[in-house]
């Protein structure tokens, strides 16, 4: 995890929460969640419906937000500074 990002947090039904963020230094996007690694790379419709790819950077960020409440999942968006101890990341 970079030491500046900002963060969707994506809350499963289930209780298990996944992380999507961009780096801001790299602009990089990665995820928590492996398995929602794959969904990410084939891209996201956002709010007005226009697929969105992970190399479109903080639109794209937007776009996992957009996806996620239109679906009925619980979104958070975070800006943090100094966020360590993420023991798994995947690299969309």
């Amino acid at each position: 995890m970079p030491e500046h990002a900002d963060i969707v947090a994506v809350q499963y039904p289930r209780g298990v929460t996944a992380l999507v963020w961009l780096d801001l230094s790299t602009g990089a996007v990665a995820t928590t969640h492996a398995g929602l690694r794959q969904t990410l790379r084939r891209g996201l419709r956002n709010w007005a419906g226009h697929v969105v790819y992970p190399q479109d950077g903080h639109t794209f960020l937007s776009a996992v937000y957009d996806h996620f409440f239109l679906n009925g999942y619980r979104v958070h968006w975070l800006s943090v500074s100094g966020l360590n101890g993420i023991q798994h990341t995947y690299r969309v």
